[in-house]
């Protein structure tokens, strides 16, 4: 049923106050006159909007003055039904194509009437599955925040948008005067002190104006406890700083807990496929991106191909120091094993050096005799002490130099051949340094 235009404007309004004088211009210039042609305006009036879908994200338009249902409002404002968008929502939920809503909002609010309906049916949507965001581009007050602050998140698209005018207005028309221009003279006849307290075809009286104001009160208390509850506010008191009827503008929006943030409808949208493809199960990923699947695949592979290297790596060196930490330990103990009185410097240095080899270490300790050996002849001779007579040759005796003799001539180095005899035979060698020692 189409409302009269008196109707209309008498109900209550959650609505940014300039845009109510607009409607209230647009009375007076049909009462003077200038007659609005409502039917045919009802006639012209578009059917519901249907949602856009974008990646599987359904935008819903919400835009200028907001009715509960259609009326020739939505003709001259270009308004919306907030019933159509109720139905919007349903359909956006109930699509299989659709994982997310966002409320693309341009409004300056509307009828009370309607908002609490349709503020009731997002609320009865939010976990089920689809996340439902609003996006405030332009202006978002009054009816229209009340219907933004249901969503899950919501968002404004700039810096100047404006947020917030949390409040209700009604109006009283008095029309008598304009009764009497037409020779009309209005009686009505009531049962109920309150039916017609506050009458248009009357003066308001301070009864009528005090009933208008317990109603509007009353409404106002409702609009904002159920804006509390839908921010998740502990209680009434966390939102009524930002409910005194100021608009906000941009970051004072986000400041006051308005809304949530500054990010337009486009990322916005970004940001809701994303949260979806997170959520998505293996199959989903590869019927929906079967190339990154692919490319993830061969990443992981490369990856662990990598990685088993490194590990070989690691495991290698770990072996090879293990190794080599045997091997210098059994170098050691093959140079320590050589150590005699006098030859302590050598043997400590050949262990320090880190590279000597104990066949190494025993051919230094046989020429340091011999140094020492042919010092002590010289010293002998210097000293003009008489010749020691030469002890006699015994070819046949086996003495060390005779075992190294022998080696040597099997194909052994002088080195090894020393080495060979100091391990195996440890008298001859301990003979073999005495004897030397004793010249």
């Amino acid at each position: 049923m189409i409302l009269k235009i008196l109707d209309i404007l008498t109900s209550p309004w959650a609505i940014q106050p300039d845009k109510m004088q607009e409607i209230r211009n647009i009375y007076q210039t049909h009462m003077r006159g200038d007659k609005i042609d409502i039917k045919a305006i009802n006639a012209a009036s578009p059917a519901m909007n249907m949602y856009e879908v974008k990646d599987g994200v359904a935008i819903i338009s919400i835009d200028s003055v907001l009715t509960k249902s259609r009326t020739f409002f939505s003709s001259l404002f270009g308004g919306t039904s907030m019933r159509d968008i109720g139905n919007q929502i349903d359909m956006a939920m109930a699509d299989t194509e659709v994982h997310g809503i966002i409320l693309s909002i341009d409004s300056p609010g509307g009828t009370v009437d309607g908002t609490q309906e349709l503020v009731a049916k997002i609320n009865s949507h939010r976990g089920n599955g689809k996340s439902i965001v609003a996006v405030g581009d332009g202006i978002m007050a009054s009816a229209a925040y009340w219907i933004a602050s249901a969503a899950d998140k919501i968002y404004i698209a700039n810096d100047t948008t404006s947020v917030g005018s949390i409040g209700v207005v009604a109006t009283h028309v008095d029309v008598s005067e304009q009764d009497k221009q037409f020779g009309e003279k209005w009686t009505e006849i009531t049962a109920g002190a309150y039916k017609r307290i506050a009458s248009n075809h009357a003066p308001l009286t301070v009864e009528g104006r005090e009933y208008i104001q317990s109603q509007v009160d009353h409404i106002y208390s409702v609009f904002v406890q159920s804006v509390a509850a839908n921010r998740g506010k502990d209680s009434v008191e966390d939102i009524l700083p930002a409910a005194d009827g100021k608009i906000f503008i941009g970051q004072q929006a986000v400041e006051v807990g308005l809304v949530d943030g500054i990010q337009n409808i486009t990322v916005t949208t970004n940001q809701l496929i994303k949260e979806k493809e997170s959520n998505m199960t293996r199959e989903e990923l590869q019927m929906k991106h079967p190339d990154l699947i692919q490319s993830y695949v061969d990443e992981g592979r490369s990856a662990g191909h990598n990685e088993g290297i490194e590990v070989g790596k690691m495991q290698g060196k770990e072996e090879g120091m293990k190794a080599g930490a045997e091997a210098e330990r059994e170098r050691i103990m093959a140079i320590q094993k050589l150590s005699t009185a006098g030859n302590e410097k050598i043997v400590a240095d050949a262990i320090a050096d880190g590279i000597s080899t104990s066949g190494q270490v025993a051919e230094r300790i046989i020429l340091a005799g011999k140094a020492r050996q042919e010092a002590q002849a010289q010293a002998m001779i210097d000293g003009a002490v008489a010749p020691v007579e030469p002890v006699e040759s015994q070819e046949n005796a086996d003495t060390f130099e005779a075992a190294v003799d022998r080696l040597m001539k099997e194909g052994l180095s002088r080195g090894k051949a020393i080495m060979k005899v100091a391990t195996e035979h440890e008298d001859l060698h301990k003979d073999y340094l005495k004897r030397i020692n004793a010249r």
